[in-house]
């Protein structure tokens, strides 16, 4: 899922809405706009956590999310979460192949389908802000359906 040009009002500055992208910036977006897509990861019965690492690595200008992943039900109780990272694939959510990636391989495409438009979204950039002010800058975060833990990270 992509959000080109999204122009919805965030209101970080006195309570003022700020609109627009600075030149070479992301338009932030409100963390409630997450909501709908935490959600749709948590409410999967399958889904037992995910989490992912954000960091300003030593470019102050280059705070991000990273090393996402999703631990199902299926994963062998010694998976790390460096064995779940989405971007090397996580065993159980199958993942896409093709000149496009138009095919899938896997037990459940919605399921990868849902995980993915959270990952994407994340990645991209939109909800740091919104992300580094709820749990800090270095942190690892772990989200399961009745709480989210932070933890100092190390991400050298």
């Amino acid at each position: 899922m992509h959000f080109p040009n999204v122009r919805a009002p965030y209101t970080p500055f006195l309570g003022l809405p700020v609109e627009g992208v600075a030149e070479y910036g992301i338009q932030q977006r409100p963390a409630e706009e997450l909501r709908p897509l935490f959600e749709a990861v948590l409410n999967d019965p399958t889904v037992v956590e995910f989490g992912w690492q954000q960091y300003t690595p030593y470019d102050p200008g280059s705070f991000g999310v990273r090393y996402i992943w999703v631990r199902t039900i299926e994963e062998p109780p010694a998976a790390t979460e460096r064995d779940l990272w989405l971007m090397e694939g996580c065993p159980s959510l199958g993942d896409t192949y093709g000149p496009n990636r138009e095919h899938y391989r896997g037990p459940d495409r919605d399921r990868f389908e849902r995980v993915m438009a959270l990952h994407h979204v994340l990645e991209e950039g939109g909800f740091d802000d919104a992300l580094r002010q709820a749990f800090g800058d270095p942190t690892a975060v772990k989200v399961r359906r009745d709480s989210i833990r932070v933890a100092p990270c190390n991400h050298d």
